[in-house]
């Protein structure tokens, strides 16, 4: 069993909606769950309940005031981050790290992968300037306030936030899973991270109820295997997943897949994975406006 690779995971967290997420998640088990000491994500998708995409025309006109017959000033990376850093908002603090993941990602690229995602292109000439712009004046500091940013967000459930969270490995440092296993701070991370996912997974984050449901397939360096877990959190998607998915098309989560994870189970474990799926789909149900059934 293989499972998304880090910079899949986290496109998937930051610009896909329902359908995107639906075709992917059929090559859950065979893809790849990232090594800890992989590089940090250089770009992510949307998942459902995750804040619209950003473009980059937003990134250049967040509180802007136009003078008239003039040509906006672009508001500066600093200014961009002491706003949303004043607002207060989680999801001001998530949006913040997404900036600065994203000039991280383009210093690197001189491409933003998740936008060109989104936009269904490459970036034009024009974008990667205005990208470069923004990026210019980039600091050590607003580096290390990074992951600050994302622990807020995290914390406070902002959808994606508790994924993206646990991807970064603990303090930004995937190695330490392997090489410091016994680190006190990285045990408290890693109680943290699994704490976050499954507040959220129970509140029905489906972002969420997916990354658990594929570190729980298997040993790894944050939890051990624990396949009545992983079975429920893959009932839930797939009770979800038939609620959204348009007519013929194929639940990625159907039996015909995963059968042989049933078959690990005994049928004690099997009903409790069941009552587990049906608190978070009716859940689900709840925020969606939809009348719980069946």
């Amino acid at each position: 069993m293989r499972f998304p690779s880090t910079r899949f995971l986290t496109m998937n967290v930051k610009f896909t909606g329902m359908a995107i997420a639906a075709a992917i998640a059929a090559a859950l088990a065979l893809a790849y769950w990232p090594a800890p000491d992989g590089g940090a994500p250089d770009a992510a998708t949307s998942a459902p309940g995750a804040p619209a995409g950003r473009s980059l025309e937003s990134y250049l006109s967040i509180d802007a005031s136009p003078v008239a017959d003039a040509a906006p000033m672009p508001v500066t990376l600093a200014q961009q981050l002491a706003r949303l850093a004043a607002s207060g908002k989680p999801e001001d603090a998530y949006a913040a790290y997404n900036l600065l993941d994203d000039c991280i990602s383009f210093e690197k690229e001189r491409r933003l992968p998740g936008l060109e995602f989104e936009l269904g292109r490459e970036m034009t000439a024009q974008e990667k300037a205005a990208q470069q712009q923004l990026c210019a004046g980039l600091t050590q500091r607003q580096r290390e306030e990074r992951l600050g940013y994302l622990a807020t967000a995290a914390r406070a459930g902002v959808p994606g936030a508790a994924t993206i969270f646990l991807s970064e490995g603990p303090f930004g440092d995937r190695s330490a899973l392997r090489n410091r296993p016994d680190d006190p701070l990285v045990q408290a991370w890693k109680r943290q991270a699994i704490a976050q996912l499954t507040a959220q997974a129970d509140e029905a984050e489906l972002t969420s109820v997916s990354t658990l449901m594929m570190a729980y397939l298997r040993d790894g360096e944050v939890v051990q295997k624990d396949a009545p877990q992983a079975y429920g959190y893959l009932l839930a998607l797939r009770q979800v997943y038939d609620d959204i998915l348009a007519p013929g098309v194929t639940n990625p989560y159907q039996d015909e897949y995963w059968h042989w994870l049933q078959a690990e189970l005994t049928p004690e474990q099997q009903a409790a994975a069941s009552a587990r799926a049906q608190a978070i789909v009716a859940k689900y149900r709840q925020h969606a406006g939809r009348a719980a059934h069946g």
